[in-house]
């Protein structure tokens, strides 16, 4: 009778032994990580238990809602995500677990081979953490499954001579509270123990249970011992580790199937990732909450904190315009009422010294204060600067301003800008210059016909009407007709003397002026000489601009460059004008002149952008003489 009534007992424990008891009787939410890495996205990894402390699957977006600093903020995405776990086997040697059955297998060896079969199992890509500890300290510790078999195979203790005791679960506690390899991965221990002769067990236990608790560490323990001890005060106490901490508890004495540790591992592989968009704008500590909705059980996790950085956005021009040189066409360089370039395309990179790239509201491009672009959408880093305002020379301001999606704003440095305006002569003046010899011509020959008809009728009225006949007949008899003599030619001047009609002035006036081969004369507008001494040309090559340092004869005006132009020497009385890439032009009798140059000749018109010269040789070439030619003898 005492047998069977032991055998009664025996089969009850074993079905109680192996039911699953969780610590926690309510649902319950934990914010695993908060990631602000990629602000204003955000994103979380929360755990959240049912009632029945396992993992709560199954949960949509529309069922979380998001608390940013109190502000209620819409989830963009919540999905489930596998995590591996952080587990520590801890082996607490004493004799029973080298007791062995009739074919002489330890219980240890049982326990080993059960773990085998199920490493052998996972997958090649485990990403499980697993540490192995005894008595004597970690053997192996956060190791993948693999080398953690091969540790456990290699570990032989001595069971018969070792005195179990609660130091093994200690050491594992210590070892799975450690920072875990990934965020979100949840933590466990593998207590395999026989049964403590500790009368105090369980105020021996309280600790660990409170501590296994607060660290949210499941405990699984693998009690392996007699039978007798199923019941004994150390399984009552190991029960309770196990209930009280979310784990579960299993006897083995010789022939009990051990449990598959997939279905322990498995409610702890599971986190929900949670993803949003921030509306924060400025730096420092704030809080996160979330509210998940479940029928009609609303579950709430803690306030977790989390820091970020925010700063406004940053924007920069990129090469920023300098100097802009407004003047008529080339191909019409006369015409008042175009001047180029019309417009002018401004580039700007923006900047986000948080580290938090974002998308931009709006880039505004300002000159002197006042909006002259602005770009609402893409693209936000160029504008397009009309410049038809800009009719005079001067200087100007522009600065460009950034918004982000979050409201901040930042603008840039102001980039002075200065224009150079070139108007181009009136039209009657331009006409009458390119026009001027054609215009001389025609009005001497006016001139002249005119004198002449005076002349004509005022000799015909003074003559009788018979000499007025005859006076007619004689002019047409091509025999009485005379024969005018040839005026005789003009004498030059001798070589190494000026002309008094055109430099005489020049030497009562500019008595300081160096004796030169030639000389540029300042005119005015009308073409007439200015009051500026004239410039020689002694070098071998003379250059003009606005750079004193890079010109040899400085000329003030806004339309000259720094080096505006050449006049090279070539010999002989021979000069070359030769214009260096300026921006306003150099120009030759109106007409301009290139990089390779034009030969200069006595009296030519020359401009430097808007300055007007005349170049004289001091011995100007001798006009030809006349040559009369017989019409009997065309060689003379």
């Amino acid at each position: 009778m005492p047998k069977f009534i032991r055998f009664l007992l025996t089969l009850s424990l074993l079905a109680g032994t192996r039911t699953f008891a969780h610590a926690q009787s309510a649902s319950s939410a934990e914010v695993a990580r908060i990631d602000a890495s990629d602000f204003p996205q955000i994103s979380a990894l929360v755990d959240v238990y049912g009632a029945d402390g396992n993992f709560l699957a199954g949960l949509k977006a529309a069922d979380v809602t998001v608390y940013e600093d109190g502000q209620e903020r819409p989830p963009v995405s919540l999905r489930e995500v596998k995590v591996p776990v952080q587990a520590v086997t801890a082996v607490n040697p004493g004799p029973p677990l080298g007791i062995r059955d009739g074919t002489g297998i330890s219980r240890f060896e049982r326990v080993v081979e059960a773990l085998r079969l199920w490493a052998e199992a996972q997958p090649a890509d485990s990403r499980d953490d697993f540490s192995l500890v005894s008595l004597s300290g970690s053997l192996i510790n956060h190791a993948g499954v693999n080398d953690w078999l091969v540790s456990l195979n290699a570990f032989k203790p001595d069971f018969r001579n070792s005195k179990p005791n609660l130091q093994t679960l200690a050491i594992a506690l210590d070892t799975v509270s450690a920072p875990t390899p990934e965020p979100g991965m949840k933590r466990a221990v593998l207590f395999i123990t026989p049964a403590l002769n500790d009368p105090n067990i369980d105020n021996s236990i309280a600790p660990f249970i409170q501590r296994a608790v607060e660290a949210k560490v499941r405990v699984f323990v693998w009690f392996v011992d007699a039978e007798a001890q199923f019941l004994s005060p150390s399984a009552n106490a190991f029960k309770l580790l196990a209930q009280q901490s979310g784990g579960q508890f299993f006897a083995f004495s010789r022939n009990e199937p051990f449990p598959n540790l997939d279905e322990y591992f498995a409610p702890l592989r599971s986190l929900y990732e949670i993803q949003y968009t921030s509306a924060l704008n400025t730096s420092g500590e704030h809080t996160l909450r979330f509210d998940f909705h479940s029928g009609e059980t609303t579950i709430s996790t803690a306030d977790a904190a989390f820091s970020v950085e925010v700063q406004p956005p940053n924007p920069i021009f990129v090469t920023p315009p300098l100097q802009i040189t407004r003047q008529p066409p080339a191909d019409d360089p006369y015409n008042p009422e175009i001047l180029e370039p019309a417009q002018r395309l401004i580039e700007i990179i923006v900047e986000f010294p948080d580290g938090h790239p974002r998308d931009l509201a709006r880039t505004t491009l300002y000159v002197d204060g006042q909006v002259t672009a602005e770009n609402t959408q893409e693209p936000f880093d160029r504008f397009v600067w009309d410049l038809s305002a800009f009719a005079e020379s001067g200087q100007h301001q522009i600065v460009v301003e950034a918004e982000d999606v979050l409201g901040l704003t930042k603008s840039s440095i102001a980039i002075p800008v200065t224009f150079t305006v070139i108007h181009p002569p009136g039209r009657l003046e331009v006409f009458l210059l390119q026009y001027r010899s054609h215009l001389i011509f025609g009005a001497t020959i006016l001139a002249g016909f005119a004198l002449l008809a005076v002349l004509v009728r005022s000799r015909a009225k003074n003559l009788p009407e018979s000499r007025r006949k005859k006076a007619r007949r004689a002019k047409e008899d091509p025999l009485t007709q005379p024969v005018p003599a040839l005026a005789e030619p003009p004498i030059p001047p001798k070589k190494g003397k000026t002309s008094s009609s055109r430099f005489g002035w020049m030497n009562l006036r500019h008595s300081r002026v160096p004796s030169a081969p030639a000389y540029l004369i300042r005119l005015k507008n009308g073409g007439e000489p200015a009051s500026a001494a004239p410039i020689p040309l002694l070098e071998k090559e003379t250059t003009f601009g606005a750079d004193p340092v890079q010109s040899m004869h400085v000329l003030d005006d806004p339309s000259i460059s720094p080096l505006h132009a050449r006049i090279r020497r070539m010999g002989e009385g021979n000069f070359l004008l030769m214009d260096h890439g300026s921006v306003a032009g150099t120009w030759l009798n109106y007409e301009p002149v290139s990089r390779e140059g034009v030969r200069l000749k006595h009296g030519d018109r020359i401009h430097f952008g808007m300055m007007y010269y005349r170049f004289d040789l001091s011995q100007p070439p001798a006009e030809s003489e006349p040559k009369v030619i017989s019409k009997n003898n065309p060689h003379p």
